[in-house]
């Protein structure tokens, strides 16, 4: 039976594509804990065995194995695609398995694709499901993508994206940890202080894992075709999640800002523009009005407690 937020009793065939990733994987272990049926695609035999192990029956495949995704998209009632929000490969091939089929299909974005390229400066324009800016160019792949399964709802999908936003906490499957917060516990070590691009007042909404798995919940159930939902609860500056994360590793709180160029050179262009350098500042206006109701709100508590360890 479907649990916290879910409207209906109804259990399904749910394919997950990142099952063995981080948010993927942490829904899928809610779904499987729910009661239902979850295929979940995995690269190597190792994985395939962890998956099965959970609960999950193990769907061996790569995101370019079209004909696999297609044959196992279409025998299920749900997918959830939450591997790589930028590979139009996979997504044109769920699109054309479940065309007129009425299924689910959840793809998972991410907010960086309303980033600036702020080095770190602050930024006061926040944004909901319905005043999306129009995305920079070295975001308008991923946009082109979210826009082509929200289309999809005119060809029968019941299609859904959801845009997480900086995610935090322990994930229940096989990836326990996120990126953005882990990236800057590295550098923290790295440095032997919190680091943040520039004078890091750049400001990230956030969302607990657990929170953002109740998200995918809501959206298996009643959700209409073609929304599109953000997953946000919270926001911090860069320099404050910095310096948590400092404290928590024993450095006292010490920060040290670096160029969006020593950042490239550290972790990549990406991570350091949007990632670490950018504001993503959002308000999950339409996912609570659908009953969303996140229980976490506190990500620099969560860090400065241990209860998300860094």
């Amino acid at each position: 039976m479907l649990r916290t937020n879910a409207v209906n009793n109804t259990l399904m065939k749910v394919f997950v594509i990142g099952a063995t990733g981080y948010i993927g994987g942490a829904v899928a272990q809610g779904l499987v804990g729910d009661g239902h049926q979850v295929l979940g695609m995995a690269r190597s035999e190792q994985k395939a065995a962890q998956l099965q192990a959970r609960g999950i029956q193990p769907v061996l495949a790569t995101l370019y194995d079209r004909r696999v995704i297609e044959k196992t998209a279409a025998s299920a009632d749900a997918v959830v695609s939450a591997a790589d929000s930028d590979n139009a490969y996979t997504v044109t091939a769920l699109l054309g398995a479940l065309r007129d089929s009425g299924k689910w299909l959840i793809h998972t974005s991410g907010s960086s694709i309303v980033g600036d390229r702020a080095e770190g400066h602050a930024s006061d324009a926040i944004y909901d499901e319905e005043s999306r800016p129009a995305p920079r160019l070295e975001k308008r792949a991923r946009v082109a993508i979210d826009e082509a399964v929200l289309g999809a709802a005119s060809d029968g999908v019941r299609s859904v994206v959801i845009c997480p936003t900086m995610v935090y906490g322990v994930g229940q499957g096989l990836h326990e940890h996120s990126v953005q917060v882990p990236m800057l516990a590295r550098l923290t070590r790295e440095y032997g202080a919190g680091v943040h691009i520039g004078p890091g007042k750049n400001r990230w909404s956030n969302v607990h894992i657990e929170d953002l798995v109740n998200l995918y919940r809501i959206s298996l159930t009643e959700v209409p075709g073609g929304t599109f939902l953000f997953g946000a609860n919270g926001e911090a500056a860069l320099r404050d999640i910095a310096a948590a994360i400092s404290r928590r590793l024993g450095f006292q709180g010490r920060t040290v800002g670096i160029s969006a160029e020593e950042g490239i050179h550290r972790v990549g262009a990406e991570a350091s523009e949007f990632a670490l350098a950018s504001n993503s500042r959002v308000r999950a206006v339409a996912a609570r009005a659908l009953g969303w109701r996140p229980r976490h709100d506190d990500l620099l508590e969560g860090i400065d407690s241990g209860a998300y360890p860094v």
